[in-house]
């Protein structure tokens, strides 16, 4: 068979070049090389002994590059074999759309009561994400929750409060008490072997109480070892009170029967405070629930504290330190005035 002759501009050589050295696709790397050493004024037969492939796959490979370019050896149009699990698709989706499988071993057995089809493990994990699913992690959500008065209370109440404080109307805030207990956060950590996390002696518990502004995220707090009570409540009232007139006062708040009774809610009508109280069982529409998790994700996990010292003073000069400009840019997504109801939460039969 007579030389293949082949023109390659000097311009292509110097791009198969730098695609040979940095393009991801080893295949496509491949091809490049072929088309630099066609250049270089090696024969087919010559390249494919060098490159250990047949001859054919270079003649391939420059015909390709004859007819589109480089950007006909940068394509990959190969498929691979229909899968008999993809003919199965709708049925297997609509099983696992009702009920999400927990783990692969759950699906193969769930696909093959449902298709008598028997696949390995890896297999139906790469089925499951053809399908566009991922391992996710569960959220929560109190099983009394009632989704139709949670949205009637964000549609109609909460996001308009929040629309007047956006307009500077008035001052929005969300309160609530965290209690943090002194023992051992575990975390996932990237490691080379298992992380064991100290247990301090002992039992310690910082309680917190605090509203934030929906609008400006500062946080007014109080802190005791001992309880939260509606002195408490009203101690923190006075604060917001002090420290925000001149504007209507909106403060949404759950239910517990320390901020709920009528103690309170005297105190907040002198003080010129309206206390609007959330749905029962909302705590995806309190803002501040997502700081108290921030706190313990960026302060408690996989963190020892050696005494109760320690441990207050770790988690009290974070909070105090919220309106610094890194903690900022982290709040902003963290703190967004969007929230989740729950119209169709699937509960995952034991």
């Amino acid at each position: 068979m007579p030389p293949r002759s082949v023109y390659i501009s000097e311009a292509d050589a110097n791009a198969a070049k730098y695609e040979f050295s940095h393009h991801p696709e080893p295949k496509v790397q491949v091809r490049m090389l072929c088309l630099r050493l066609k250049y270089r004024g090696y024969e087919s037969q010559a390249i494919a002994d060098i490159m250990e492939i047949s001859r054919n796959t270079v003649c391939n490979y420059l015909s390709l590059y004859e007819q589109a370019g480089l950007e006909g050896l940068k394509t990959l149009n190969y498929q691979g074999p229909v899968s008999k699990l993809d003919r199965h698709q709708p049925k297997v989706e609509a099983s696992f759309r009702r009920q999400p499988p927990r783990s692969v071993k759950e699906a193969r057995e769930r696909i093959k009561k449902l298709t008598g089809i028997t696949r390995s493990l890896s297999r139906v994990r790469a089925f499951m994400k053809r399908m566009g699913m991922n391992p996710l992690a569960t959220g929560q959500i109190p099983a009394k929750a009632d989704p139709e008065k949670q949205k009637q209370f964000h549609d109609q109440i909460l996001q308009p409060l929040l629309q007047k404080a956006k307009a500077g109307q008035c001052h929005v805030f969300f309160l609530d008490s965290a209690h943090f207990v002194l023992a051992a956060f575990v975390a996932l950590v990237w490691s080379f072997e298992r992380v064991f996390v100290k247990t301090a002696p002992g039992r310690f518990r910082l309680n917190v109480i605090g509203a934030i502004h929906a609008t400006t995220q500062e946080l007014t707090a109080l802190y005791n070892d001992t309880y939260i009570t509606a002195d408490t409540v009203v101690q923190l009232l006075d604060r917001i009170a002090g420290r925000y007139a001149g504007l209507p006062i909106h403060i949404i708040l759950d239910n517990a029967r320390y901020q709920h009774c009528q103690f309170v809610k005297d105190a907040a009508l002198k003080r010129n405070i309206t206390l609007v109280f959330l749905p029962p069982y909302s705590p995806n529409l309190n803002l501040i629930e997502r700081l108290w998790k921030f706190v313990k994700a960026e302060v408690c996990a996989a963190n020892y504290f050696q005494d109760a010292k320690a441990f207050q003073n770790a988690i009290v000069d974070f909070l105090n330190q919220l309106d610094r400009k890194s903690m900022k840019k982290q709040l902003k997504t963290r703190l967004s005035l969007k929230f989740q109801v729950f119209p169709h939460a699937q509960n995952l039969a034991a």
